[in-house]
Parts: C-alpha cells; sequence; structure tokens
C-alpha cells in the first residue's frame, strides 16, 4: 500500500482526475457469495462500473464510475475523474479504496508509479467473470417494493 497524502495534495490528484484506480475481486470479499453481494451493492449505487478490455470485450474488471457516467453498469470510458474525488481527496477510507489506488505509489515529479495493470485486474477478475455477470443482471433488477 502506498499512501502519502502529502504528495497528493500538493498534486490536487491528477491522477485520480483522469482515470479511476481499477478493483479486484478481493476489494468486495474473500468468497464467491460475498464478492457477489457487495459487487451488486456497488454496481447498484451508481458508483462502480464493469469495464473491459479494449481488444476482448469478455475480459471485464470492475472500477468507480467517473463522474458524469454513474449509473451505467458497463463504462469503457477512455478517461475521466474518479467519482469518489472531492475538493480534499478521496472521499473513501484506505479500507475501501481499490486495489488499483492503493498500489499507486505517488511521486512528487506527478509521474506516480501503478503496481497494477489492468492486465493483472483483468487476469484477477477472469477466474470471477461469471459474477462480474450475475452482479450486473442483479444491480438491473427492478426492486420489487419500487413497483
Amino acid at each position: 500500500m502506498f499512501i502519502n497524502e502529502k504528495i497528493c495534495k500538493k498534486c490536487g490528484g491528477k491522477c485520480c482526475k483522469s482515470y479511476p484506480g481499477i478493483a479486484l475481486p478481493k476489494d468486495f470479499g474473500n468468497s464467491k457469495e460475498e464478492i457477489l453481494q457487495k459487487l451488486t451493492q456497488a454496481l447498484k449505487s451508481g458508483k462502480w462500473t464493469i469495464d473491459w478490455n479494449n481488444r476482448k470485450k469478455e475480459e471485464y474488471f470492475v472500477r468507480p464510475a467517473v463522474k458524469g457516467k454513474e449509473n451505467l453498469i458497463f463504462d469503457h470510458s477512455i478517461s475521466g475523474e474518479c467519482v469518489f474525488l472531492t475538493k480534499t481527496g478521496c472521499k473513501l477510507k484506505y479500507n475501501e479504496r481499490p486495489s488499483g489506488c492503493l498500489l499507486l505509489e505517488p511521486k512528487s515529479n506527478e509521474k506516480c508509479i501503478q503496481h497494477l495493470s489492468k492486465r493483472q485486474a483483468i487476469e484477477e477478475w477472469s477466474k470471477y467473470k461469471d459474477i462480474i455477470i450475475e452482479a450486473a443482471i442483479n444491480a438491473e433488477e427492478i426492486e420489487e417494493d419500487l413497483i
């Protein structure tokens, strides 16, 4: 985990303004059941989305939504500001942040080092493709009490 509020505050979160951090399955739980439940809740909140690899659309990963594109279950925005970024920094507590954010090593020259690649995240999520699809379907279901 790489946290350096002083460096991030000085640059104003340029990384977070260009693209949200990537989540790993473990960010949502330790079992398939827990990951399904928490991922479904996250997608229903409108603050999380499912993204995919440019070349192979069936290679998915999960990340926070981009501001202005909240409530999209699937979104492949090339860039955009993370929905959790505020004027004072990230609104998520450290233990709630995606692994991609925690594995971003801040540098004072603003050339931060990302220690989690999209490819690594896709490989981790490939074991949970069925969970991603089921969570997306669950998140789109209309709540019975709203009918």
